[in-house]
């Protein structure tokens, strides 16, 4: 965030809370004011996502298991993640033991045209832990499209409970 946007962030913290010269009682005085309208904005926000809801697109089990752990923000990129399973399919497949190995190939849109990308998901059939080598779980906390669609070739209705965060 470059000096300028901290700049415009901190004066919209303040507007309306803050005049130009303030002595030191009123400025303490004033920033608790906008810290707690603040805080009750963002409890607002949270309650009025947790007290709505985003209609499911496709009806899977696991669709309306993470509609209702998650907040409306949440699961609109869940739904993102589903919905672009559509570009992927499952090109290949190996078992070790307990463990499918499976690559799921995706159409990637790069600048005009599309290419092919393959990524690796793996499959534990006892536990139904997966892995996705595009590491979405890992960095945003949100299955990918790959491990859907393996989730969905699996026959898993009900997501376990480690992927839902």
């Amino acid at each position: 965030m470059s000096t300028t946007q901290r700049s415009e962030s901190m004066h919209a913290f303040f507007d309306g809370y803050v005049n130009s010269k303030p002595t030191l009682k009123q400025f303490v005085e004033q920033y608790e004011n906008a810290l707690a309208k603040k805080i009750e904005n963002e409890n607002n926000e949270e309650f009025n996502s947790f007290n709505s809801c985003i209609p499911c697109m496709v009806g899977y089990e696991m669709e309306k298991q993470f509609q209702s752990a998650y907040t409306m923000a949440k699961f609109e990129e869940f739904q993102q993640e589903l919905m672009g399973k559509i570009s992927c399919d499952l090109s290949s497949y190996k078992k070790d033991a307990y463990i499918s190995k499976y690559e799921v190939a995706e159409d990637i849109l790069f600048g005009e045209s599309r290419r092919r990308v393959s990524f690796n998901v793996c499959f534990d059939e006892d536990t139904n832990e997966v892995y996705c080598n595009c590491w979405l779980f890992e960095y945003r906390e949100i299955l990918c499209r790959h491990q859907i669609v393996v989730f969905i070739h699996k026959r898993v209705d009900q997501i376990p409970n480690k992927y839902i965060l």
